[in-house]
């Protein structure tokens, strides 16, 4: 059974799902969403790199060389365009398609191990049941090889590797400790009412103890003669 803790993670997590085939991408979503994650889906390895603001320097030479050397404020516009994402929200998991035009989810893997986000797990799917192509990918650091269509119970089951292996942001850290904080105020709230009602009900037997051997006849002694 999911813990209340489990599902309250689960909305901390933001997935990068990479896959270019339209259908099985909305698939991926609604599964990921259905779980509590967060998610954004990009339709290329290409689209992930920069999303990650990781594109290769050599493109960005090129975009520089391309534009009139008379116009240096478009340059900056430009070119930073293309890695406006580096400083997107923390990424927690990467999903990525094997079989993709242009990059590979396998080189978009190695791009990945490669660089400032070589901690984050990846997951590589495919269609395909390639051995060689599955060890290739595990042995190149992927988190798990899926076979598609990935299934609810494939995202469960990495639910447990995530929390693992995924390093917390202080911001994460601190809305885990928030909801700790307010999971225990409502546990400590709820013993003290608890105890409130087990004295009140302890004062009203006493009361009713009392009362009673108040109203007891009281036998009066006679002097002894």
């Amino acid at each position: 059974m999911v813990s209340e803790r489990d599902e309250e993670e689960k909305h901390l997590f933001h997935v990068l799902a990479v896959d270019d085939s339209n259908i099985d991408r909305m698939l991926l979503e609604r599964l990921l969403t259905f779980s509590s994650y967060q998610v954004t889906c990009v339709e290329s390895g290409d689209k992930a790199l920069e999303y990650l603001g990781l594109v290769d320097i050599h493109q960005q030479n090129q975009c520089e060389r391309s534009l009139p050397l008379s116009s240096p404020s478009s340059t900056q516009l430009s070119c930073d365009s293309l890695s406006s994402k580096s400083e997107v929200s923390k990424v927690n998991l990467i999903m990525t398609d094997y079989s993709m035009p242009g990059i590979s989810g396998y080189d978009l893997l190695k791009r990945i191990k490669d660089s400032s986000w070589k901690d984050v797990p990846v997951v590589v799917m495919s269609s395909e049941n390639v051995p060689s192509r599955i060890n290739m990918c595990l042995e190149g650091g992927a988190e798990e090889f899926l076979l598609k269509p990935v299934k609810l119970a494939d995202v469960e089951k990495i639910h447990s590797n995530l929390i693992s292996s995924t390093n917390y942001s202080p911001c994460e850290e601190n809305g885990i400790a928030e909801i700790e904080k307010s999971n225990n105020a409502k546990r400590e709230g709820s013993e003290i009412d608890k105890n409130c009602s087990n004295g009140n009900k302890r004062k009203a037997t006493v009361a009713t103890s009392l009362d009673l051997s108040d109203r007891r006849p009281r036998v009066q002694e006679l002097p002894v003669s």
